[in-house]
């Protein structure tokens, strides 16, 4: 049987990505694609800050039964807000949000860039394509980054 293996890299890059200490030691674990009803979400619903989600994901499946395996591509976005010692409106700013998403963004790079790992009896590949640092739309006072990936997924 052909598989694209989508969904299982997008749960291998994820797993990969929380289990990145330097990574880890910015961004929270579960605000790395944070699911909704956990520690990745405030009491009102929001998504906490800083955060990473993985969107766009895209496959070229290859082979079939045990010899499948595919090529896919996908992005990782990096949302931050400027880094305050406390309370944002009653303390200094530590780090621009520029300097935060940059940083994080870094370090997704680090964490994705040549490297190989096995989950659940897969093998997978990841190779960064580009990295880019942009002001959030959606958001003034934040930064959105985006790492483009390309991860070669083994059927095992």
């Amino acid at each position: 049987m052909a598989s694209d293996l989508l969904r299982e890299t997008e749960r291998a890059a994820v797993i990969s990505l929380r289990g990145n200490a330097p990574l880890i030691a910015i961004v929270p674990k579960l605000s790395i694609d944070p699911q909704p009803k956990t520690a990745g979400f405030d009491e009102n619903g929001d998504v906490v800050w800083p955060f990473l989600r993985i969107d766009g994901t895209q496959a070229i499946p290859q082979g079939r039964g045990c010899n499948a395996r595919s090529e896919v591509s996908f992005a990782v976005h990096t949302f931050a807000k400027p880094r305050h010692q406390g309370d944002p409106a009653t303390t200094p700013e530590l780090e621009t949000a520029r300097d935060f998403a940059g940083r994080i963004n870094s370090a997704v790079v680090e964490a994705m860039q040549g490297h190989a790992y096995l989950v659940a009896g897969r093998r997978y590949r990841f190779t960064v394509r580009s990295s880019r640092l942009m002001r959030d739309g959606a958001e003034d006072s934040a930064w959105h980054g985006i790492v483009n990936v390309l991860a070669r997924a083994y059927q095992g």
